[in-house]
Formats: C-alpha cells, structure tokens, sequence
C-alpha cells in the first residue's frame, strides 16, 4: 500500500477510473401505466450497467392484481414482477440477476406492468454505468510474446 507522506501514492491514477462511473437518477411515476412496458430511459450499445435500485416514493394500487417490473428488458437485469401488495412505501427493488451487464445493442430501462393498469405508484430509481465500457478497453497495452 503507496504512503501519500513519501509521495509514492500509486493509487492516483486510479481515481479516475472511479470518476467514469456515473449515477443516473430517474423519479418513475407509473401511476396511470396501462399493462404493458413503457421505455423510460435509453442507453447505448457498450455501455456497462452496474447495477441499479428503486425505492418507492408512493405505494403502488390498482383494481385489478398489477404487478411492477423494472429493468433492461433486451437484457437478463430486470426485478421480479412485484405485485402491487408487496410494493408498499419504502419497498426497494433490486435486478435478480446481481452481476454487471455490457450491452450488446442500444437499450432502454423499463417500466413494465402487468395484469392490470397501474392507478398509483411512484419510484426513485438510481441506474449506475460507464458510459461504452468498450472504448475504454484500450486504456491498457500489454504485449505477450509466446514461444
């Protein structure tokens, strides 16, 4: 471990590395969502979604028994289809599946609904990604010679 009191604070360089990840912050009202998906954000191919979390601001109702899905539906990092009395204030939702995901193709975060129209229901969702994660492959050079 580097010793900043000697100068030798090779972590420097490091912190950049952090300063590309970035935060996107959506306030999600599907309150009148109809079943079905609605595309609330998009992102780009390459890009490399670290993972995300919603808390509900507002308690999810409906008439009928709605459930609430949130994710990249083009992809494997989606919430479970959470019905509406699970979906209470200060509930958080999180992917099932907990690992990173390079996107293949543009995609979109989405809000999906099924069964039944949503009649309230809001949500704080914080998305965190690198912005095309395969450009940034080349900021290390390595030559291999084999025999």
């Amino acid at each position: 471990m580097a010793n900043p009191m000697y100068g030798q604070n090779k972590s420097d360089a490091l912190i950049e590395d952090v300063k590309r990840v970035k935060v996107r912050k959506i306030m999600l009202d599907f309150g009148a969502q109809a079943a079905g998906t609605d595309a609330i954000s998009s992102f780009n191919k390459g890009d490399v979604i670290l993972g995300f979390s919603a808390t509900m601001t507002e308690a999810m109702t409906s008439g009928g028994s709605a459930t609430i899905q949130l994710g990249f539906t083009g992809a494997s990092m989606l919430t479970a289809a959470i019905a509406k009395g699970s979906a209470t204030l200060g509930a958080v939702l999180a992917p099932v599946d907990k690992g990173m995901l390079v996107l293949a193709a543009d995609d979109t975060f989405d809000s999906i609904v099924g069964t039944a129209t949503a009649t309230a229901g809001k949500c704080d969702i914080e998305i965190w990604y690198i912005e095309n994660g395969a450009a940034l492959a080349s900021d290390e050079y390595a030559e291999v010679v084999t025999a």
